[in-house]
């Protein structure tokens, strides 16, 4: 059996990032053929580092604060710029590396692991078995067995369940987040996006883009109104979308009652086209059934149904689509110390999505797996 004093079970970012800091005999363990491998798909392949508006109402618990407090945005920037990686920041305060490419931050991740004398990294090795011993932890995978004095969890959402059981960790069940939404169809609506549409549902209310698709409905408001669907475990529903939230109703009637009055021989869905996009026209005016309707013929009954169909757009969502980027659910802070270390289980170290932490789009859940595997890396170091 190889001895250790650390093991960390997953490479993705806050496994890597726990590897970077530790300074004692470390085996880094991955079951996938590469480490890092999720960080390539992060911010549509430009990697979304982090954002400079860290707060804790961007996440699903108020006590991800106080780790924020030891290892923020601004010390992650300087820390990556250190690692030789700079970055600018969009209007939404999402942080990107100057080269746009994902590839940049995990090739400078890779070399300034490759340069740390003290970490081995096995790739395509999937634990099979963890257990506590009174020294420490044991390690079993198909091939070997490893001894460690610290074990740290790093698995991502849903990946380390098996573990978390074996060592008879409480955490509550890992729901995919982040992800767009299934409906029923949106006929002549794929590929229509539409901009700073109001999404609602229930206690949800946010502004942003939508991207229709033929069963489906996207966009990073959709990905935030996922995670408050997971977080509540809601599977199904009905969305309203205020397709023009920048135009109060009474000013939309006025500017429709115009646009009729100055061009009577128009089609609605002429009418409608300049305010949405001709695919989006067509389809309201069909569900209305105003689609064979001339400007002329139009009452104000007409444009009365017209206005309120846009500002309570009603989209049917019957379950969530396969494209996750995180999950919610996972070990509770409370059970973790301040440096992560699980209160009933001396030694193990738990990190990024195994934590019960998931924030909204924008950076955030990077952010929580460096500060978290940086704040294990550093209690490892001592």
């Amino acid at each position: 059996m190889e001895k250790y004093a650390v093991i960390i079970i997953g490479a993705g970012a806050s496994g890597m990032m726990c590897a970077l800091q530790s300074a004692k005999k470390t085996l880094l363990i991955e079951a996938s053929d590469r480490v890092g491998k999720k960080i390539l798909a992060t911010g549509n392949g430009k990697c979304n580092i982090t954002n400079d508006q860290i707060l804790a109402q961007y996440y699903n618990t108020p006590l991800v604060d106080k780790y924020f407090q030891q290892f923020n945005s601004e010390q992650t920037l300087q820390y990556f710029a250190k690692l030789g990686i700079f970055t600018y920041a969009d209007q939404e305060g999402r942080r990107y590396p100057l080269s746009n490419s994902a590839h940049t931050v995990l090739d400078l991740l890779l070399k300034a692991l490759s340069l740390k004398s003290n970490v081995t990294i096995k790739v395509n090795c999937l634990p099979v078995q963890v257990a506590k011993t009174k020294d420490g932890f044991t390690v079993a995978t198909q091939d070997q067995t490893y001894v460690c004095d610290k074990l740290v969890l790093a698995t991502g959402g849903n990946s380390g369940t098996q573990y978390l059981d074996q060592l008879q960790v409480n955490y509550k069940n890992f729901l995919p987040s982040l992800m767009g939404l299934k409906t029923t169809k949106n006929k002549g609506l794929a590929g229509v996006r539409v901009s700073n549409v109001r999404v609602r549902l229930k206690d949800f209310n946010e502004v942003g883009e939508i991207l229709f698709k033929e069963d489906g409905i996207s966009g990073i408001v959709i990905f935030n109104l996922s995670a408050h669907l997971a977080r509540n475990n809601i599977r199904t529903g009905r969305i309203t979308l205020d397709l023009l939230s920048k135009v109060e109703a009474n000013n939309l009637l006025r500017m429709l009652a115009s646009s009729v009055n100055h061009n009577p021989h128009y089609s609605l869905v002429e009418i409608v086209e300049g305010l949405l996009h001709k695919s989006l026209a067509k389809n309201i005016l069909e569900k209305l059934s105003l689609d064979k309707k001339l400007a002329q013929d139009c009452t104000e009954q007409d444009i009365n149904a017209l206005v309120n169909f846009i500002k309570n757009f009603v989209v049917d969502f019957t379950g969530y689509a396969d494209n996750n980027q995180v999950y919610t659910g996972g070990v509770d802070l409370k059970d973790l110390d301040t440096n992560l270390q699980h209160k009933q289980v001396q030694g193990l170290y738990c990190t990024g999505e195994v934590v019960d932490v998931d924030g909204v789009c924008g950076g955030y859940n990077l952010q929580w797996a460096w500060t978290s595997g940086k704040i294990v890396g550093d209690e490892l170091h001592q």
